[in-house]
């Protein structure tokens, strides 16, 4: 039998939207929430179906950077599905290396770009700092960080892969430092995010596990946001002469 914390289904909490973060293409916090409930559930189905074949989860099964590749790609989709019916919404670029990963729907012809100017491109990453990519990537930028669990022992007691924080913020050239290499070195160049850059990422959180908006609260932006309907109003009853 296998232990209920080693195969878990965490999930996504509302009141750890920010429901006053600003982003893009009809993009919103409980559109988030929805994304990171469907990661859950794909990798949940996933994991089961690998434990059943006698195999462990994908995240001991596969290397980290393997991984990591897998769960971008179900970010992406994860996102496409909560934005296809958003104005003007996500889709998934259909371009083998197009950029970046989730363009405007109807925007290019069969969503397929190599080099798109608008859209949103993704990132994964287990740190909460550091981000990197092979290039400067100006334009909308959305980290999903991540808690994946490959350290604990036994085995058995490891935590499912949990989202942490995701963020969102619009980057120029000036938030990011580019590392080169020299004419004879062998290392893939890479860009960094700098510390203006990690500002406006920070700024940009619209879901933190680590902050709870309380449920009073909550139930006043989603009546407000039309996703609850508002309480009916209270009438005073009229007081009886004796």
């Amino acid at each position: 039998m296998t232990p209920a914390r080693y195969l878990n289904r965490p999930q996504a909490r509302k009141e750890h939207a920010n429901r006053s973060v600003v982003m893009p293409y009809g993009m919103n916090a409980d559109g988030i929430v929805l994304a990171i409930d469907d990661v859950y559930s794909y990798l949940f189905a996933l994991n089961h179906e690998s434990i059943q074949h006698g195999y462990p989860r994908l995240e001991d099964l596969m290397q980290p950077a393997g991984y990591s590749g897998l769960l971008s790609n179900i970010v992406v989709r994860a996102m496409a599905n909560a934005f296809s019916t958003a104005l003007p919404g996500l889709a998934a670029n259909t371009h083998l290396n197009g950029r970046p990963d989730l363009v405007p729907r109807a925007l290019y012809p069969n969503d397929y770009v190599l080099q798109g100017t608008e859209g949103v491109e993704v990132k994964t990453s287990r740190f909460a700092s550091g981000w990197q990519g092979h290039n400067p990537e100006t334009g909308w930028l959305l980290i999903f960080q991540v808690d994946v669990d490959i350290e604990t022992m036994p085995i058995y007691n490891r935590r499912p892969t949990e989202v942490v924080r995701v963020m969102i913020a619009k980057l120029d050239a000036s938030d990011w430092t580019f590392a080169g290499r020299s004419a004879t070195s062998r290392r893939t160049p890479t860009a960094s995010i700098n510390q203006s850059g990690k500002a406006k990422l920070i700024a940009g959180a619209v879901y933190d596990r680590a902050n709870a908006v309380p449920i009073a609260d909550l139930r006043a932006a989603e009546r407000a946001s039309g996703l609850l309907p508002m309480p009916p109003k209270r009438t005073r009853r009229p007081t009886r002469s004796r």
